[in-house]
Order: structure tokens, then C-alpha cells, then sequence
């Protein structure tokens, strides 16, 4: 076989067209639309790691801080036979002895 000059080669060339992409390899065809409501049921919402673990975070903290309504105080309407006892009724400590716990060398 004699090589071919260029002329021939880009003869060739352009009479030459390349075979169609196996089926497998097309892209597919993008899912049927369904009803805008039915995501909110079965749709999902993709969130990276770091941001889903913030997330959290700021959740499981925010219970931690505010953890609910406070009772209502109960007011007792019957009066009470024990002596009401304030701060100014508390003395200091006479004398502090000190212990030591967990004998260290």
C-alpha cells in the first residue's frame, strides 16, 4: 500500500462521518413533571453536612436555652404558719474546718 498525499487523506477526510453514540451512552430523558404539591411530600432538599450539623447545633441549643413556658407561680390564698425567713435573718460561719477528700501525696 502507497501512502497517501494530503489531498487524498482530506478527501477522505471529509467523506468520512462518524458513527452515531451507542443508546446506552445518550443522555436520558428527564422525568415527567409531576404536581407541584407532591414534592412537598415525596421531594427532597439536598444540604451539605456541615451546614445539616449546624443546623442541629442551633436547634439542640436553642431547646437547651429555651426550654419551654415557665409555670405559672401557684399563689397560695391560706396563710401560711411557717415565718417568712429573708436574707438578713442568715449569720456568718464561726469557725471553717477543712478537709481534705482523696488523700494526694
Amino acid at each position: 500500500m502507497e501512502p497517501m498525499d494530503d489531498r487524498e487523506l482530506n478527501h477522505l477526510l471529509r467523506r468520512w462521518h462518524a458513527p452515531g453514540a451507542p443508546a446506552h451512552l445518550r443522555p436520558p430523558t428527564p422525568p415527567a413533571r409531576g404536581a407541584w404539591w407532591r414534592w412537598l411530600v415525596t421531594g427532597t432538599i439536598r444540604v451539605p453536612v456541615p451546614v445539616g450539623l449546624a443546623l442541629v447545633a442551633l436547634a439542640v441549643a436553642a431547646l437547651w436555652m429555651y426550654p419551654g413556658v415557665p409555670p405559672e407561680p401557684v399563689v397560695d390564698t391560706q396563710p401560711s404558719a411557717s415565718p417568712v425567713v429573708s436574707l438578713a435573718d442568715f449569720q456568718p460561719v464561726e469557725e471553717v474546718e477543712l478537709r481534705v477528700v482523696g488523700g494526694g501525696r
